[in-house]
């Protein structure tokens, strides 16, 4: 079940009554997470309420008690034929993508330096990943979402690991992104025994395959390489360049830079509010060999509730390569 209340005007109001429709949507590269609302709006009959919503009315969405979303209505629109009021409203990241700071930053980790973007600019930070990676920086004139992606793809640059920025609340916290939700599958059994799954849209590609990185230092002579010899011999040489970093390990960079072949899954299934972009999810699909027992990491989702029915569903765009949104050279 859910509720959605707002704050208009000072005064509080659930107005789940009122919806026609609703859905919640992340992607790794769209940053803040979005509400897609539809409201009954009703004109004619003065007996029916009208719930009001203008920009910068305060909303926050609630599933069986627990409050999964809290942000501001970015615009509205009402239209009289439909009689009805929609609205998009982001979550707290939407700030950081509008506003933007610069900084020389030197020989500190992207989580100290999240902290002083987020200081700057208002916004309360949660747990934000350790790196423990001092990084030197020039962002001018960027985001302060990509300013703080700027820097933490620098760390990833060095141990690997890829991270994501979220809201929770009004407070930004940054993961590691890919962590597997716990005691879950996507599951599709030829004998139907605990299935969620609606359909599937399977796609395997060659595009943006790198399988040998050659390595050259700031004066363009030859440092060493990186290859996958598997990979050349079944698909072909596919070859990038890397320049050497003062402040980066060039086999791990180079070797970060090795891109195989790219499978984009894309999976309706029945709702369940952990499936959200950042995280991985195992899949049990007996039609798709690469699906029958795999980690899929969900680079977007949508997560639909109708309240007339109380059917809630969603659907997740799925890769089984863990990419983050990397910002910077």
């Amino acid at each position: 079940m859910i509720q959605l209340f707002s704050l208009y005007n000072g005064a509080v109001t659930d107005i789940t009554n009122v919806i026609k429709s609703i859905s919640s949507t992340g992607d790794k590269a769209q940053a803040a997470r979005k509400l897609d609302i539809t409201l009954a709006y009703p004109i004619w009959d003065r007996n029916q309420p009208r719930t009001q919503i203008a920009p910068g009315t305060k909303v926050w969405l609630l599933l069986d008690g627990k409050e999964i979303f809290r942000g501001v209505a970015w615009d509205r629109e009402i239209n009289s034929s439909s009689e009805e009021l929609t609205f998009p409203a982001y979550d707290y990241l939407i700030y950081l993508t509008k506003s933007k700071v610069t900084y020389n930053f030197s020989n500190i980790t992207p989580e100290d330096a999240t902290r002083q973007i987020c200081a700057e600019l208002g916004i309360e930070t949660g747990s934000l990943a350790s790196t423990g990676i001092k990084v030197n920086r020039l962002i001018a004139q960027k985001t302060g979402y990509d300013a703080i992606m700027e820097m933490y793809t620098q760390a990833s640059k060095t141990n690997g690991k890829k991270y994501i920025p979220i809201m929770d609340g009004t407070k930004l916290s940054v993961i590691e992104k890919g962590k597997v939700v716990a005691d879950y599958t996507l599951r599709s059994r030829l004998d139907g025994v605990g299935n969620n799954i609606l359909s599937t849209s399977y796609r395997d590609t060659m595009d943006g395959m790198i399988n040998k990185v050659k390595i050259y230092d700031d004066k363009n002579d030859y440092a060493g390489e990186v290859s996958n010899g598997s990979w050349i011999g079944e698909y072909g040489l596919i070859q990038d360049n890397y320049t050497k970093e003062a402040d980066k390990d060039s086999i791990s960079v180079a070797n970060g830079m090795m891109t195989g072949i790219q499978r984009d899954v894309t999976i309706p299934a029945l709702g369940n509010w952990n499936c959200r972009t950042g995280y991985a999810v195992n899949t049990e699909i007996f039609y798709v060999s690469t699906l029958q027992n795999a980690v899929m990491f969900i680079d977007g989702d949508t997560h639909t509730w109708e309240p007339g029915t109380g059917k809630y569903t969603m659907s997740l765009n799925m890769s089984f390569d863990n990419k983050m949104d990397s910002k910077g050279d």
